[in-house]
């Protein structure tokens, strides 16, 4: 067994640590009890309210696996140390929870150790579709970045405020996180990653909102500032974004060209999780050309699909089954896209604002095939408008399209006379 060290920890700074190191490894109280102490003395040193025996900090070092001085003040604030246990041990729900824990026992701590905190926490939010806490985690991280003035800590928190923007609808306020990421970049001459990013996130702020004449100037000049020293997960987001532009001004030769270089310029085991993104994305942009390519994005979903089953996180999970949900319905295959919708509609706790109104505009047009068309063509007029009135012009112009579609197949399925 380790030897005690000469001063018994201190409580509460012992508790907080011990509760971290039993969470992070997976053990219950019981299992770290196990036969040498009693679960509910474990729980009055978890709170603060026992302090340790030399004989049971021995006992617990030996069944955590670490020293002593892990438990003392000297290795850092509990923030410190909470940060140190999640990075080393990976994103999870629970490591989330120890550092909502450390945040609000060390609420006025190191501003860079709280943005790094923070920082952790918003991806951790994003990947569970928890999109209202990565939200306001995001505008905190906006808020403790201009407090410390690092240049590439306020770029890269308000790229992430964009985005989460963006996703949510609020275009016109993502578009002012955006290029005030941007000029951050650029004016402080950041690494190349921050300032791709940060024009990336302009570029698809501004498709969204129509303005296309703009995000076509910069997605060619993004283009063609590729160069061979770029990271190649960077190129592939590159041209993916380009695409993007590209099949919303109808410019169906370009887009398929980039994406085809974005696709075969990533091996799957280079980045298996962007790979498995960028094959999502790509079934996306083949569904919304026009004319639409059923049978490339039928080959692209199937493979993101099993990729989403390895490496995928829920919310990419929920993505597979809204794009196979959209193919099928495109394919004429409307039992299954019913199925698909009800899937979908089943795990909506978290799903964005986007998400929700294409999940909407389906559901619509299924009920027009179904014959229930009064009161489908006012739901869809209801969200184009809404849509228009927040100035996503590239949603209104989805939702023009969709019901155009919906009612053409409705009026060659109606029986006659």
């Amino acid at each position: 067994m380790h030897s005690p060290p000469d001063s018994a920890p201190q409580q509460p700074l012992f508790g907080r640590r011990l509760r971290a190191l039993r969470t992070a490894r997976g053990m219950s109280q019981a299992q770290l009890a196990g036969t040498e102490i009693s679960t509910a003395y474990l729980s009055r040193l978890e709170s603060g309210e026992r302090p340790p025996t030399p004989r049971v900090l021995s006992y617990l070092c030996t069944r955590l696996e670490v020293a002593p001085s892990a438990f003392h003040g000297s290795s850092g604030s509990i923030l410190t140390q909470t940060l140190a246990t999640v990075v080393t041990l990976g994103e999870s729900a629970e490591n989330a929870r120890l550092l909502e824990d450390a945040l609000q026992q060390d609420d006025e701590g190191d501003a860079a150790l709280r943005w790094q905190a923070h920082w952790l926490l918003a991806r951790s939010y994003r990947a569970r579709g928890e999109s209202e806490r990565e939200l306001s985690t995001l505008q905190e991280l906006t808020r403790l970045s201009d407090g410390v003035g690092v240049p590439d800590l306020q770029a890269r928190s308000r790229v992430g405020l964009a985005r989460r923007l963006r996703d949510s609808g609020e275009l016109a306020l993502a578009h002012v996180s955006a290029t005030e990421a941007l000029a951050l970049a650029e004016r402080h001459q950041l690494l190349t990653r921050d300032v791709v990013e940060a024009l990336m996130t302009v570029i698809s702020v501004e498709a969204e909102s129509g303005r296309l004449h703009e995000a076509r100037s910069r997605a060619d000049r993004l283009v063609e500032a590729l160069a061979a020293d770029v990271p190649v997960q960077l190129q592939v987001e590159a041209l993916w974004t380009a695409a993007t532009v590209r099949v919303r001004q109808v410019d169906r030769t370009g887009a398929v060209s980039l994406l085809q270089r974005a696709l075969y310029l990533l091996p799957s085991n280079e980045d298996p999780l962007l790979w498995m993104r960028l094959r999502l994305a790509a079934t996306s942009l083949y569904l919304q050309m026009d004319p639409r390519d059923t049978a490339q994005a039928r080959a692209r979903l199937a493979e993101a699909r099993v990729a989403a089953e390895l490496v995928g996180m829920p919310l990419h999970r929920r993505e597979v089954l809204f794009l196979q949900c959209q193919l099928a319905f495109h394919e004429g295959r409307y039992d299954e896209a019913r199925e698909f919708s009800d899937q979908v509609g089943a795990g909506t706790k978290g799903m964005g604002l986007r998400e929700q109104v294409r999940l909407d505009i389906l559901r619509n047009q299924l009920a027009i095939i179904d014959g229930d068309r009064a009161s489908a063509v006012v739901a869809m007029e209801r969200i184009a408008k809404k849509a228009q009135e927040s100035s996503n012009v590239e949603l209104s112009a989805e939702v023009w399209r969709a019901l155009a579609e919906a009612l053409a197949v409705q009026g060659r399925t109606a029986p006659s006379g």
